[in-house]
């Protein structure tokens, strides 16, 4: 019987959609939390990357924006924004009156009586955010920042993009590391054979 190793978890397009669909579009808070999840889910960046970016970090490149993320070792990368991952971010700049100070962070932290104070996001509210959906969306799989991460990678992988493009879009510096993931949609294909009986 084939056994699968340990790994961390990733979500299927349908839960990533479901896990999207559940902040508040009404609020400020519901406006930034969405654009948080989509945008690691689109962009396969670390919570330590979502923490440090900055208003400026979207560019203009070739009629298209982009997200210039600073990672691991201070290599710069460029990842594609989807439009509707911009349009959610642009729609959270203008419920809480942000976004034209290149050097503001991207994403705001609460304060402690409701106002978005002018400070970034810690690695905490960063896994508190994606907790709560997780926890809201009553899924049994264990979610964290890094599950989104794994989401991006796997689902380019099963989509057909090549490793290599794979492992620039991560900011991964051994591919290796990238192919960990690549090892989860093996893991399915076995499973598949395993459930066959014609004994």
């Amino acid at each position: 019987m084939y056994t699968r190793k340990k790994e961390s978890e990733f979500l299927t397009e349908e839960e990533a959609r479901l896990i999207c669909s559940l902040p508040d579009q009404r609020t400020a808070e519901g406006k930034r939390d969405m654009a948080i999840l989509t945008l690691m889910l689109t962009t396969g960046c670390r919570k330590a990357e979502v923490c440090d970016l900055r208003v400026g970090s979207i560019k203009d490149y070739r009629n298209q924006k982009i997200l210039e993320v600073i990672g691991k070792g201070n290599k710069l990368r460029r990842i594609a924004l989807k439009p509707d991952t911009c349009d959610l971010i642009m729609k959270y700049h203008r419920a809480i009156g942000n976004g034209h100070d290149p050097s503001q962070p991207l994403f705001l932290t609460l304060g402690k009586h409701g106002p978005f104070e002018k400070r970034g996001l810690t690695h905490c509210a960063v896994d508190c955010i994606v907790w709560k959906y997780a926890e809201k969306s009553c899924l049994t799989k264990r979610i964290t920042p890094h599950t989104l991460r794994h989401t991006f990678a796997t689902t380019l992988l099963s989509k057909g993009v090549d490793l290599r493009t794979v492992q620039d879009l991560m900011g991964h510096s051994a591919i290796s590391t990238t192919e960990l993931y690549l090892h989860t949609n093996d893991d399915k294909k076995f499973e598949a054979v395993w459930k066959l009986n014609f004994n």
